[in-house]
């Protein structure tokens, strides 16, 4: 192995040098235990049509979009409200709206893996959005097309109960405004959404009983945790003599 010379030793390497052992491989977690996330859905696709029997020849690439914001009394202009909150409707979901749209029998599309760009907490909280048939709405008579032969799609003027347009002011226009406000009519008297409302209220109610529950059991252990504390203890006094 080695040999002195002078009283130095030389050491003669053989093999390759062994690699020291990983000391955190015993605290990694098996591929069993590994927690695997679901794949992100893809944005563009999923999609529902009504009615079905016309999946295959109906042409929704011309419909106008409708997300929940727009008709969401929650909602400021700035995160997508598009007419007064006194006519808009708490959290509406893309299930209400779409509801609310076969009840007026238009034609729609349902794209629930979108959501609204200005708003990011809707794309968790509240996600989808509806492509929605104008020309169906002007057949069966919700909407009106305008005297110059267009429909009213201005999404960038929100109604704000009086502004300066036709159809905010006279309140004689069947644009898209106009479908909107009929939309947040009918979504609270749907049985879907007052069954999901009585959900949401039993939920809340339970989590606020939970609470409660903890909160009492830690000021128990708080107080008796102080009670034994105290009785430990030894009283201070002079020493006998």
């Amino acid at each position: 192995m080695g040999k002195k010379s002078g009283g130095r030793v030389r050491v003669k390497q053989v093999g390759a040098p062994k690699m020291p052992a990983n000391p955190l491989a015993d605290l990694a977690i098996p591929p069993d235990e590994m927690i695997h996330l679901p794949p992100k859905p893809d944005s563009n696709s999923g999609f529902l049509l009504w009615p079905m029997e016309q999946t295959f020849t109906m042409n929704y690439k011309n419909f106008t979009t409708i997300y929940p914001n727009y008709i969401d009394s929650n909602k400021t202009v700035k995160y997508g409200r598009r007419i007064a909150a006194k006519d808009a409707v708490s959290e509406p979901t893309i299930q209400d709206i779409h509801e609310a749209l076969v009840r007026l029998n238009i034609r729609h599309v349902i794209q629930p893996h979108k959501g609204y760009s200005r708003d990011a907490s809707s794309r968790w909280d509240n996600p989808g959005r509806i492509l929605v048939d104008f020309e169906g709405a002007l057949e069966t008579g919700v909407m009106e097309i305008d005297a110059d032969g267009a429909f009213d799609m201005d999404d960038a003027i929100p109604d704000m109960g009086g502004g300066g347009d036709k159809e905010n002011s006279k309140g004689e226009g069947k644009g898209k405004k106009h479908l909107l406000r009929k939309l947040a009519s009918i979504i609270p008297d749907l049985p879907g959404r007052q069954k999901w409302l009585e959900e949401k209220t039993k939920l809340l109610e339970e989590e606020r009983l939970k609470s409660i529950k903890a909160e009492k059991e830690s000021s128990k252990i708080k107080s008796g945790g102080s009670g034994a504390g105290g009785g430990n203890r030894k009283k201070k006094g002079k020493k006998k003599k």
